[in-house]
């Protein structure tokens, strides 16, 4: 009798178990991080695992300028993820096609995603009437990293120097990139453009406000790119290809190398220059005829619409939103709650960045930089710079005459 009832106890335990294992849930959660951020949500993944035995997170990157079609194929497949990272420019287009999930009810509902500390202009570009499709994690602004080795080689200030001394302009940029090509011929002075031709849309869109300029009119029907304060952004940035101070778009001559003195770009760029052999700073982005206006980069986490757990995908959403998470991510993402923005925790969390850097560059920044907004087919749009960019830099070009055959493509894609 022992023996049978032994084996009914085996029986029943043996489903239980089956029965649980079904209940067990795997998220998927897609971003674009690298290196030490990839590992960092690596490690909150298989934390949260462990914090909630019912659920698996698997993280599965793409790199940043195939990660949106990567996305659309999987929805397209019917294999959505369930949680990722969108970036600003990509939001419109996956609200287009309804793509996210409106958390809204979810905020309501649960008392543990409280935005009122989230800095009010983070979440507008997130919000669309009274729905909320994304939490932002990265407010960060586009700022200056500089070479001080290269600076001090040439004999110049620093642009923290300059700053200091109320002439941190375009003028002064330019004569310093200057100064420093001469003393070294085997470098570049500056750059407005990352190696990636697809990015273009960094250094020199903060260039373009503060002259003045933009991409797009306010309400995102026009081309602006044909603008005063655009032209004379862009032949700024083509004088210094043509000069030979900046490197071409898609040259590999790369600030981590040594071989640029100044380079723009967010708090995670930080992470590729731990093992470089020189010193280095940053500094807020010059000013302009327009102001000191750079570029303020969002991302935000989302819960994919065709999620096939989203009960479970909205509470890892809270759970990488928390100020818990948030205080681990901030070395890489500037966060946009203002408890920890504007806290000691934020600028003493990366140990590559000095504080005071940190809040001169960021803190200082974030009041007036400016949100990309763009229209939904954006991609297509950025696609037709892309393609004139050799044009624009090219030596000699008429750089008005170029932007405005630009606006031509991209106002008949505006009309669509």
């Amino acid at each position: 009798m022992k023996h049978v009832v032994g084996w009914l106890l085996g029986v029943v335990l043996g489903v239980l178990g089956s029965a649980a294992a079904q209940e067990q849930v795997t998220l998927r959660f897609t971003t674009w991080a690298g290196g030490d951020a990839l590992t960092l949500l690596q490690n909150l993944a298989a934390e949260y695992g462990k914090q909630h035995p019912g659920v698996k997170v698997d993280v599965e990157t793409a790199p940043f300028g195939g990660y949106d079609q990567k996305i659309a194929v999987s929805i397209a497949g019917g294999n959505a993820p369930d949680v990722g990272w969108v970036a600003e420019r990509a939001l419109p287009g996956y609200l287009e096609n309804k793509a996210l999930l409106n958390l809204r009810p979810y905020v309501n509902a649960d008392s543990q995603l409280i935005l009122s500390d989230y800095a009010p202009t983070s979440l507008v570009l997130w919000s669309r009437g009274d729905g909320l499709y994304g939490l932002p994690f990265s407010f960060s602004p586009i700022f200056l990293y500089y070479n001080k080795d290269l600076f001090a080689k040439a004999g110049l200030p620093t642009p923290q120097e300059y700053l200091a001394q109320n002439q941190w302009n375009y003028e002064t940029f330019l004569k310093a990139a200057e100064a420093i090509k001469k003393a070294d011929p085997g470098v570049y002075g500056a750059s407005l453009f990352r190696p990636d031709p697809q990015l273009w849309a960094g250094a020199i869109l903060s260039t373009m406000y503060a002259y003045g300029g933009d991409v797009f009119n306010k309400n995102l029907t026009a081309c602006a790119l044909d603008s005063q304060g655009s032209v004379q952004a862009w032949q700024l940035a083509q004088g210094m290809v043509e000069g030979g101070v900046a490197p071409r778009p898609g040259e590999q001559a790369t600030f981590a190398s040594g071989r640029l003195g100044m380079y723009a770009d967010q708090v995670s760029y930080s992470a590729q220059l731990r093992q470089v052999n020189f010193k280095w700073d940053v500094a807020p982005m010059p000013s302009g005829p327009a102001g000191r206006t750079t570029l303020l980069g969002q991302a935000g986490y989302v819960v994919f619409a065709a999620s096939k757990h989203p009960k479970e995908a909205v509470a890892f959403l809270e759970y990488l939103s928390s100020i818990a998470a948030m205080k681990r991510t901030a070395q890489f993402f500037p966060p946009p709650r203002g408890i920890l923005l504007n806290s000691s925790t934020f600028l003493n969390s990366n140990p590559l960045l000095n504080p005071k850097s940190l809040e001169l560059a960021v803190n200082r920044q974030v009041a007036g930089a400016r949100t990309f907004f763009v229209p939904a087919n954006f991609a297509q749009i950025n696609d037709v710079v892309v393609r004139y960019l050799d044009r624009l830099l090219r030596p000699g070009a008429n750089v008005k005459e170029e932007l405005g055959r630009v606006c031509q493509e991209v106002n008949g894609l505006l009309k669509k």
